[in-house]
């Protein structure tokens, strides 16, 4: 399955937004992580085939600092992965 994504603004301050482009419909788990390893949010989503959209906002009280978003199918195989600056 060919997939696409974008994570945006990076760097983020208060909001990050991403669009996944993906071939078909899929279950996804969203994780965000400190370079720690802390998982931050947790989240599930739906993928539509197609481009999907969404926002996760009131992030301010992050910490400055790296952080990484990766996309898991319910099997836990990795869909994709990027890496988060938050100023």
């Amino acid at each position: 399955m060919s997939t696409h994504l974008s994570a945006y603004p990076n760097p983020f301050h208060e909001t990050i937004s991403f669009e996944v482009e993906v071939e078909d419909n899929i279950s996804t788990i969203v994780r965000i992580v400190d370079d720690g390893g802390k998982i931050i949010k947790l989240l599930s989503w739906n993928l539509k085939q197609g481009t999907n959209k969404t926002s996760l906002h009131d992030l301010e009280t992050l910490a400055e600092g790296n952080y990484f978003v990766d996309f898991k199918d319910m099997k836990g195989n990795s869909l994709f992965s990027a890496k988060l600056l938050k100023k």
